[in-house]
């Protein structure tokens, strides 16, 4: 990680950690006479130290030490590299080993973490560490106990599989934390792939984020999802299946679409679709999560940039709207976009040429634009955060994919897909899901949607053998989640039903029309307002008002139990008046 002035770095109890200039170091010191790799470390029963054929070599105390020998080195020698002084220190005695929190809690933790990234802008990152079967579990545990910090927080996803939260760190550093994860397990013996997820690039939720991560750590050799949410099955079935006629009549044409719902609904299925059914098919589908990147990097990535337009810039580049010249540019999390950036966007569309940045030549170009959020997008336009002139030339046709919850009779044929998919990776049987385990699946409200349910099978095919049991599943967090015919019941005890207790009422599909729905879809459809926001309070009394243990106690995600807070006006620490 790079770092200026006066810095700590934890370091493995065993392993190899690379000092120099370059990102793939472990430690990445900005120190212009350090190279790019300038020494390593090895640690374990002995201490080494190794100059690599530095530049302007390396020092311990006052005797320059020759390159490439391995050197003896003791806890409290100071070390000089660079303009740079290093001492290596006994770590403090600690009185308890380190704790390996649960699937259940670590995604809690991710979930908090997207609380206040989304407030703070602060990046994080999450890790999948994935050791080849015939590793020594207690050496694997061991070695990433003694190269993960205490800031950071370790879960076990399955036996032999972990996951790492990261805080407060951004995206080059995360990679290199990565690579020096699987160096230091390499030299204990541990081989490992490490996959590595970061916020807000790779996703804005637990459940994107731990599915990024764990795709990524998967070996080479196993074959990618078809699709990093959804496994690309609801094209084939269920919601969107059912909107195919619909669809093929307004993809024959130009007209913008505008794809609206839940994170995790399968949005990009759905461009996909859009794409593949229109005459652009054989033509690039581009694709741009706004949500992203910065507003710089946005622009350029959009628009394209001229060589010197900023620093960087060494070389002129296409921007993804001439990239996919001739076919579809599908914006994702389109109200995440700056407003600078909506401006010259809005101009795009209108004019049909772009304008690289650094440059004020027009471009003519021919693209489809498809755009997808999860936003209230019409909430935005009225609190001046999106252009409303922006958001009628996207809304051409507008289509809504409601949550799973609302689409009960699709749980039971996505998650035989998924099964399916994922025992294929693994190169195994696929299991058998027992009754009990359906009904807790379609019983429970995936505030997380389609990308939340493969997640949750995914597990459930690692864990089990012949046949995936209730335990198998997130109990965790699905426990709390009662049937109807419970809720009476449960109510009767003096406890707090679950936020979606009824199973909602199935629906034909998503819905397409010219306008966008005013409003937020409905949570629960027939439930009484007054009887949800009385559960959430009697949740939240007993929980002593912790939104984290109220949303598992009431079965959902903590941002949803947040929205629904807002939208009640519960924001005090005491019952407010009805």
């Amino acid at each position: 990680m790079s770092q200026h002035g006066v810095f700590n770095h934890p370091l493995p109890e065993r392993g190899l950690v690379t000092i120099g200039r370059a990102d793939h170091c472990t430690i990445t010191i900005d120190d212009p006479k350090l190279s790019r790799e300038h020494a390593r470390l090895r640690l374990g029963d002995k201490l080494e130290l190794v100059d690599l054929g530095s530049s302007n070599g390396t020092r311990l105390g006052e005797r320059l030490i020759p390159p490439d020998v391995p050197v003896p080195i003791a806890p409290g020698d100071i070390l000089s590299v660079g303009n740079s002084l290093m001492v290596i220190q006994p770590a403090p005695a600690s009185g308890r080993p380190r704790h390996l929190w649960s699937h259940a809690y670590f995604e809690s933790r991710v979930e908090d973490e997207c609380m206040r990234a989304g407030e703070t802008g602060r990046a994080f990152a999450v890790l999948r560490v994935r050791a080849e079967p015939e590793s020594n579990a207690d050496v694997l545990v061991a070695s990433l106990s003694a190269y993960v910090s205490a800031a950071h927080v370790i879960g076990c996803y399955v036996p032999g599989e972990y996951e790492v939260l990261l805080v407060e760190i951004q995206n080059t550093p995360a990679d290199a934390f990565a690579r020096g994860l699987r160096e230091s397990l390499a030299a204990a013996g541990v081989r490992a792939d490490v996959g590595v997820a970061c916020y807000p690039k790779d996703g804005r939720t637990s459940e994107s984020l731990v599915a990024c991560a764990g795709a990524r750590a998967r070996p080479r050799s196993e074959p990618p999802p078809t699709s990093a949410v959804t496994g690309g099955v609801l094209a084939d079935r269920g919601a969107l299946y059912r909107l195919r006629p619909l669809v093929e009549r307004f993809a024959a044409g130009t007209i913008p679409v505008l794809i609206l719902g839940e994170t995790g609904v399968g949005k990009e299925v759905m461009a996909t679709m859009v794409h593949d059914l229109s005459p652009r098919a054989r033509r690039p589908l581009v694709r741009l999560n706004c949500a992203a990147l910065p507003e710089p990097l946005l622009e350029s990535e959009l628009f394209g940039h001229e060589r010197g337009a900023f620093t960087g810039a060494v070389q002129a580049k296409a921007g993804l709207l001439e990239s996919a010249n001739g076919g579809t540019i599908f914006l994702d999390e389109v109200g995440e976009m700056p407003l600078s950036v909506q401006a010259k966007l809005l101009r795009v569309i209108e004019a049909r040429e772009v304008i690289r940045v650094g440059n004020t030549r027009a471009r003519a170009i021919d693209v489809r634009f498809v755009a997808a959020t999860n936003r209230d997008l019409e909430g935005d336009v009225s609190r001046g955060v999106f252009r409303q002139d922006l958001f009628y030339r996207l809304n051409g046709v507008a289509i809504v994919i409601p949550p799973l919850r609302e689409r009960v009779d699709e749980i039971a044929p996505l998650t035989k897909s998924f099964v399916e998919q994922v025992s294929k990776q693994l190169h195994r049987p696929p299991p058998s899901v027992s009754t009990e385990a359906m009904t807790l699946l379609e019983g429970y409200a995936w505030p997380g949607n389609v990308r939340e349910l493969r997640n949750a099978v995914e597990r459930a095919v690692l864990l089990a053998g012949p046949v995936i049991l209730p335990e198998h599943l997130p109990q965790e967090k699905m426990h709390h989640m009662v049937l109807p015919e419970d809720s009476q019941r449960f109510m009767r005890a003096g406890l707090p039903a679950a936020l979606f207790t009824p199973k909602p009422e199935r629906t034909n599909g998503a819905l397409a029309h010219r306008r966008s729905v005013t409003g937020r879809m409905p949570i629960v459809t027939d439930t009484p307002e007054g009887k949800e926001r009385a559960r959430i309070v009697a949740a939240l009394e007993r929980c002593e008002w912790n939104q984290t243990a109220a949303a598992k106690l009431l079965g959902v995600s903590r941002r949803t139990l947040v929205s629904r807070l807002s939208e009640y006006g519960l924001t005090r620490k005491r019952t407010p008046h009805s």
